[in-house]
């Protein structure tokens, strides 16, 4: 019989625990008002000054704010779990790490989805300003949506992955937030370096992956660089709770 490497119910009440927790405290409110405020400036700025209907600004700023703000929401998920010993709780209990880490991760990843999803509001705004109604280039709009999805959900992993560390949530805050920064800047330091180190800073940093989503494009290797990403964290944040049980 092979081993589970999840139990579907375990990581189920794990996730909405962790959903739950976000919306009992300021954090989850705080940070979609903080996220609506900047992406709804940078959304109305080329609207009304450049009359520019299109998401496509946002897929250069927005990657900005989630540098900042998916450590943010993930930086206490273990790190709290740890320092009030509540861990040792969870780590007596018939779970295995994959469900730890998969049920905190959801339960973030819910909070981010929401954030997203609710920019499909500036999408139907754009949508009425455009002549003929509705003639919106739905492809790019998607795909700008998809790609910041993306975007924090590798960030909320990496995020996770630093709250695993140890106890102190602003040290797995900073340590969130440089692994982010640098998958940000090396898309954007790539143009800087020659050859072969400039083509494997473009395709490490997530700058060119965000570009193709927004331009509408949807390539498989976009794909497979979030989900190669978000696996490699999630997987990084179960071998350290494995560590932490011995």
């Amino acid at each position: 019989m092979r081993p589970r490497i999840f139990q579907t119910h375990a990581v189920q009440a794990l996730a909405s625990r962790s959903l739950r927790g976000y919306f009992e405290s300021p954090a989850a409110y705080v940070a979609l008002f903080a996220f609506y405020l900047l992406t709804g400036y940078f959304f109305c700025a080329p609207l009304f000054f450049v009359k520019q209907a299109s998401l496509r600004p946002l897929a250069d700023f927005a990657p900005l704010l989630l540098v900042f703000l998916a450590p943010a929401l993930t930086m206490g998920l273990i790190a709290e779990e740890l320092k009030s010993g509540s861990f040792e709780n969870l780590a007596t209990l018939p779970l295995e790490d994959w469900d730890i880490v998969l049920g905190k991760y959801l339960g973030f990843a819910g909070v981010h989805l929401l954030c997203v999803g609710g920019m499909l509001f500036y999408a139907l705004i754009l949508a009425f300003c455009v002549q003929p109604i509705g003639a919106l280039d739905w492809g790019e709009t998607f795909g700008t949506l998809l790609a910041l999805a993306g975007t924090g959900l590798v960030f909320g992993a990496a995020g996770l992955f630093a709250s695993s560390l140890g106890k102190n949530q602003i040290v797995a805050f900073v340590t969130a937030f440089l692994i982010c920064f640098v998958l940000f800047l090396l898309g954007k330091a790539a143009p800087m370096l020659p050859g072969s180190l400039a083509t494997f800073a473009d395709y490490a940093g997530i700058d060119s992956h965000i570009d193709n989503l927004a331009k509408g494009v949807l390539d498989s290797r976009d794909l497979l660089y979030f989900a190669s990403l978000i696996f490699a964290f999630l997987y990084l944040a179960v071998q350290r709770l494995g560590a932490r049980r011995f």
